[in-house]
């Protein structure tokens, strides 16, 4: 088993980086992350992910156009108004994956469980199912089990000495994303992890302490 301090700093040190060096990522190191990444806890084994490596630099720039276009869009709204600053702040920085020499995008798969396929078969004439069905929805077995794999890629990568980040901010331009990858019908698209050597080192966040988010039920 893996040293306990190791593990400690391997999970405190990891960081999310926006700034990456140049230097080209090996792909034999993606994909042993990768590998790793697929051996996370998720629904019913039935490992519904798949994972996209993008490293043309031409693909990426068209994902981060996309992505830059529909935060322009949502920007201009008059809702956006009173956002002021974080506005103006999300809009400079919605592309930085541009600079990235690699990008995984990861998309989910559909699994239902057996309470699933039974609220299903229920339909939505029972007041009951239906909300059991809206708690089912919000914590999707599907988008549990991708963020899980998620989760160990980020800190494989980091061992690896690679820099990234997780990022839910592309989902606005799923379509386009989607379109761009010719993903098929029955994968969503829905997070970009951008891959490379960091090119920068931020600090160390304060994190809450222990005794304020958990809590002993004995």
């Amino acid at each position: 088993m893996i040293d306990w301090e190791k593990l400690e700093e391997l999970i405190k040190t990891r960081r999310s980086i926006r700034k990456f060096q140049e230097r080209s990522v090996p792909e034999d190191l993606l994909l042993k992350a990768l590998e790793l990444a697929t051996w996370a806890p998720n629904g019913g084994n039935r490992q519904a992910w798949r994972f996209l490596i993008v490293t043309n630099k031409d693909l990426i720039n068209k994902m981060a156009d996309a992505v830059k276009a529909k935060t322009e869009l949502m920007s201009v709204w008059p809702e956006a108004a009173q956002f002021g600053e974080n506005v103006e702040r999300w809009r400079q920085n919605c592309d930085f994956f541009r600079g990235a020499p690699a990008c995984i995008a990861v998309l989910m798969g559909r699994y239902s469980s057996i309470a699933d396929q039974i609220l299903r078969a229920r339909g939505e004439k029972d007041p009951v199912a239906e909300e059991i069905r809206s708690y089912r929805r919000l914590g999707n077995s599907s988008l549990q089990s991708v963020a899980a794999s998620i989760a160990y890629l980020l800190l494989v990568l980091h061992y690896l000495g690679l820099g990234t980040t997780w990022m839910a901010g592309p989902q606005q331009a799923k379509k386009e994303i989607e379109r761009l990858l010719a993903v098929s019908p029955e994968w969503d698209f829905v997070a970009l992890i951008p891959v490379g050597y960091p090119a920068e080192t931020p600090k160390v966040p304060q994190r809450k302490p222990i005794a304020e988010v958990v809590e002993f039920f004995r």
